[in-house]
């Protein structure tokens, strides 16, 4: 492997296609940033501008993580739940190459992460006997939103057969959450991809990634038999 340091520039690109992080001075910023998620640091704290930075982290990442939600998630700002998840588990993967590089990957101004839906939504116990169906993306299921943080789909419910995969072929970390997902209701899945019982799982977010790997808001897929969506049964305005 070539030098990973030179010209004040430390490259490390980690395993199991997980990238590559650049560590550079301020005047070594990449030409094309559009493809990379930037966090400017002082020693080994984020700071949130440029101006307090006396380097940058350009990160090249995995195609199912877009750098702005990225640079969002580890600034404390709001983004989509499952845009959190993925990059929770991504970072969980990386951080003990970054530990021993000194980067904990906290702002000092806001060291709990976040990770929120941008929409809002309320649990409502008038729903708790309405069912949702999904037909979508080769997935079907009956469900229903029986607490606040618990889902069932009825047994029977048909999941997606074919995992979707990154350009390269690779199998991205939503992808990975799902399959997560199945193993842990092994017991209730056939080989036939056709659940054998009642599984619960404990947002809508879950119930999109265990049915058809999510890649869209399941909030909108759910839907009433007048085909009203659950999103619009419990959005907050």
């Amino acid at each position: 492997m070539a030098n990973p340091f030179e010209h004040n520039r430390l490259t490390l690109t980690f395993p199991d296609q997980l990238g590559q992080l650049v560590i550079s001075d301020l005047l070594d910023i990449p030409d094309d940033i559009s493809t990379v998620a930037l966090l400017y640091c002082q020693g080994a704290c984020l700071v949130k501008s440029k101006s307090e930075a006396d380097r940058v982290l350009s990160f090249s990442l995995p195609d199912d993580i877009d750098p702005a939600y990225f640079t969002a998630y580890l600034l404390g700002e709001t983004l989509p739940a499952n845009q959190g998840k993925i990059i929770k588990a991504y970072l969980d993967q990386i951080r003990p190459f970054l530990n021993r590089l000194g980067y904990t990957l906290t702002s000092p101004s806001d060291s709990t992460q976040k990770a929120t839906a941008k929409a809002q939504h309320r649990f409502s116990k008038t729903l708790v006997d309405t069912p949702f169906y999904v037909d979508y993306n080769g997935a079907k299921a009956e469900i229903y939103w029986v607490k606040r943080q618990e889902l069932v789909i009825k047994k029977g419910a048909s999941l997606k057969q074919e995992t979707p995969l990154n350009k390269d072929g690779s199998v991205g970390f939503s992808q990975k959450f799902a399959l997560t997902l199945r193993q842990e209701h092994a017991d209730a899945i056939g080989s036939d991809f056709k659940t054998t019982a009642d599984i619960q799982l404990k947002s809508v977010n879950e119930v999109g990634h265990l049915l058809f790997f999510a890649g869209t808001n399941a909030w909108l897929i759910l839907k009433d038999k007048t085909g009203k969506t659950l999103d619009s049964h419990t959005i907050a305005n």
